[in-house]
């Protein structure tokens, strides 16, 4: 009895970029949503830190990556929370500032802290699931 018989032969370099073509646009598409996602639910006082949310798309190796970013100076503490804390000054003997129109000085100031408004964890945690990303750890 006769048997047929075939064999195939992949050409790895051209399978890796399929993988790799493929890998990228599903991680663009989840960056793209997750960046949307953050602007919505980015807590808005001026508007500058709505302003400073970004996002960047790059392949190191057979790896994609997508990254969603804030770098407003205070984006961390608004979004990671502060403990509350004495403010003393750095320079001068004393702190000033205004209030209710008025002009401050102070020797100390006791600041109440901030909780955590975590915009960027929430969108990746909102939009992951819809793309099919699992968050392994956060």
């Amino acid at each position: 009895m006769a048997r047929a018989q075939i064999r195939l032969d992949l050409n790895s370099r051209a399978v890796n970029q399929l993988g790799l073509e493929e890998a990228r646009r599903r991680v663009a598409d989840m960056t793209r949503a997750t960046f949307n996602r953050a602007n919505i639910l980015t807590p808005v006082d001026t508007g500058r830190l709505r302003v400073g949310n970004n996002m960047r798309l790059y392949t190191a190796g057979l790896i994609a990556y997508g990254e969603v970013f804030n770098q407003v100076e205070y984006a961390a503490t608004v979004h990671n929370g502060a403990k509350p804390r004495k403010i003393v000054p750095r320079t001068k003997k004393a702190l000033k500032f205004t209030m209710n129109g008025r002009t401050v000085f102070a020797s100390s100031v006791d600041w109440p802290g901030m909780k955590a408004q975590p915009w960027l964890t929430q969108a990746m945690v909102q939009t992951a699931p819809r793309y099919g990303f699992t968050i392994i750890r956060l």
